[in-house]
Parts: C-alpha cells; structure tokens; sequence
C-alpha cells in the first residue's frame, strides 16, 4: 500500500466516524466518534509530510555514509587517523 492509499484509508475512516457520530443517541458515543474522525483526518493529512521526511533523512543518512568511504578511501578516516603511537613510548 503507498501512503497516497493509506491517506484515502484515513479520510474514508474518518469520514465513517463522522456519519457514526452524527447518527449516535448517547453524547458520549457522538464525542468519541468525532473526536476518531478528527485523529484519522489529521493522521491522512500528515501521511504524505512523514513519507517525504523519511525520504530526506534516507538520502542524508547515505550522502555520509558516502563521505566517510571517500574519506576513508583517502586514509581520512577520523581525526586522529594520522595520528600513529610510537611504539616503547610512555
């Protein structure tokens, strides 16, 4: 399922919940399918915003992974890489 389906899924969910709210008798039954109908329509509406964050972050995540290998293919590996103890000293 692509988030563009699992946002129609939501919407259709929280549409149900409203019709559900709108035909309960008891107060606390017509609260709480709004209250499910507004959760599900704020979730459908941030579905596509944390699938292009998640995207970001991926790329981000392998652009370093890429730096370090080049760095490290460089014999740039750390900081301290150049850094070679000397053997006996105290």
């Amino acid at each position: 399922m692509d988030d563009e389906q699992l946002a129609d899924m939501h919407r259709f969910l929280a549409e149900h919940h409203r019709k559900l709210g709108r035909e309960a008798v008891l107060d606390v039954v017509t609260q709480y399918h709004a209250d499910l109908a507004q959760r599900l329509a704020d979730e459908a509406a941030l579905i596509g915003r944390r699938a292009s964050i998640a995207q970001r972050l991926r790329e981000g995540e392998q652009r370093k992974k890429e730096e370090l290998r080049e760095k490290a293919a460089a014999g740039l590996q750390s900081p301290n890489a150049a850094f070679v103890p000397l053997l006996g000293a105290k």
